[in-house]
């Protein structure tokens, strides 16, 4: 199944940036990892003009719903989107729309967001998102384990640590300088409570556009820490006993003439939202258990989902499925008037899919006009409200019952997520840990 491409396939040839030898035509998988192929100078004109773009083979990664059997698939570079790497200026990257055929197909997950953010603003809504991604900077020990690359990085309570800061400064350096060169906006940067661990903020956008920023910094860190003989970790929750990597989505909604349709400072409830805001948030909420499928989508999720202890004391991940002032406890807290923060989504996620399921979530509930009630005050635990699913299979089968997620995303994009991470627990399930030999071997 695929859909019709609202643009227009690119009619002139392709003139790279001076001194680029490759372009880099990227998209992702149902991962939101990002694959690419290289095409020199002399190969653009093949992504030029009526059924051009880089083809590849939909079987060779997940989710695309192909098999060996079937015609590549092609990915028609997006040219608003092309940069010059700041740290490989030799290689320019491109990111792209997957055809199938003369049709966008239906399991690309950038034109997924694509969609939804048009269906948003069929409704007068243009939904203005930033994201914080959290990361670990690692470095691998000789018994294949791993732990903060800085070896004096070992504070119980390492937030906002300056000496560990300075000592990672030059490659921080580096990155900060690659990712503000391509005018994304760097504006902080902080170690979190992680030994290892890092958040680096870069102003809000437009869904989309988040999305794609998104994915590029995950790519520019990772490419840069290797180079610095470094790995830099997305995943949740790398090192038991310390905190893991959230990558918290605020999203307010503007409307076409630039006003936050979010704000409202009479606000009754004193959080300076609107009722749209207010709906928006109880879709969040209603839809909570099987968006966690979407924006928490790794076995290791659930680690720092459920973590029962750190050793700062915290997990500062939310468990309850409610929204509050500045607390940081309910899965979507309000920061600031005008915007809320969802904070039941990781580094590990697909942007694209994780922003599309939040935005049909919401919109769901302005349809609705539904109203989220009163905010929690004090710690969310505890107070007998839903809550976030333990476990990924049960993440999974919150999100199979999901209608609206399911129309919204489309049902073959669905249900090659939902068998793809059906796959992912099954192996997980299989393997034996360390844990379970030591404490099961010869116990009876």
């Amino acid at each position: 199944m695929a859909t019709s491409d609202p643009t227009s396939p690119i009619a002139d040839g392709l003139e790279l940036p001076e001194g680029v030898t490759f372009l880099a035509v990227q998209w992702v998988d149902i991962h939101g990892s990002p694959k690419a192929k290289l095409v020199p100078p002399g190969g653009t004109a093949a992504l030029c003009g009526p059924g051009g773009g880089a083809g590849f083979a939909g079987f060779a990664n997940h989710g695309f719903a192909r098999g060996p059997e079937h015609a590549e698939l092609l990915a028609v570079p997006d040219l608003d989107t092309m940069v010059t790497l700041p740290h490989r200026p030799d290689t320019a990257i491109v990111l792209s729309k997957v055809h199938d055929g003369d049709e966008i197909a239906s399991c690309c997950t950038r034109s997924i967001l694509a969609r939804v953010q048009d269906e948003a603003a069929a409704m007068g809504i243009i939904p203005m998102v930033g994201m914080e991604p959290e990361f670990f900077l690692l470095r691998r020990l000789e018994d294949g384990s791993v732990a903060p690359l800085d070896p004096t990085d070992v504070l119980d309570k390492p937030c906002y640590d300056f000496a560990t800061l300075l000592g990672s400064k030059d490659l921080l350096g580096q990155i900060v300088g690659a990712v503000d060169a391509l005018g994304i906006g760097v504006y902080a940067l902080d170690h979190e409570d992680g030994n290892g661990q890092y958040e680096i903020n870069f102003d809000y956008a437009e869904a989309l556009v988040s999305a794609d920023r998104f994915t590029m910094l995950r790519t520019i860190i990772g490419d840069i820490a290797r180079s610095n003989g470094a790995i830099a970790s997305f995943m949740p929750k790398p090192l038991s006993g310390r905190t893991g990597s959230g990558a918290h989505v605020h999203l307010s909604g503007r409307s076409p003439d630039g006003d936050n349709l979010f704000l409202d400072p009479l606000d009754d409830r004193g959080l300076g939202l609107s009722p749209m805001a207010y709906s928006f948030i109880a879709g969040v909420l209603e839809h909570g258990r099987a968006l966690a499928a979407l924006t928490m989508p790794s076995v290791n999720s659930y680690r720092r989902l459920q973590a029962s202890t750190t050793s700062s004391g915290a997990t500062w991940a939310p468990t309850s499925v409610v929204y509050g002032g500045n607390n940081r406890t309910p899965m979507i807290r309000v920061p600031a008037p005008g915007r809320f923060e969802d904070r039941a989504v990781d580094s590990s996620c697909n942007p694209y899919l994780a922003l599309a399921g939040i935005i049909l979530a919401g919109l769901d509930g302005v349809k609705r006009g539904l109203d989220p009630g009163a905010p929690v005050d004090g710690l969310a635990a505890g107070l007998g409200a839903p809550q976030l699913p333990r476990t990924l299979a049960e993440a999974l089968d919150a999100l199979e019952r999901d209608t609206v997620l399911r129309d919204g995303l489309g049902e073959e994009a669905f249900c090659e997520f939902v068998a793809v991470k059906r796959m992912e627990w099954v192996s997980y399930m299989d393997a034996v840990s360390r844990w379970e030999i030591d404490t099961y071997l010869t116990r009876v």
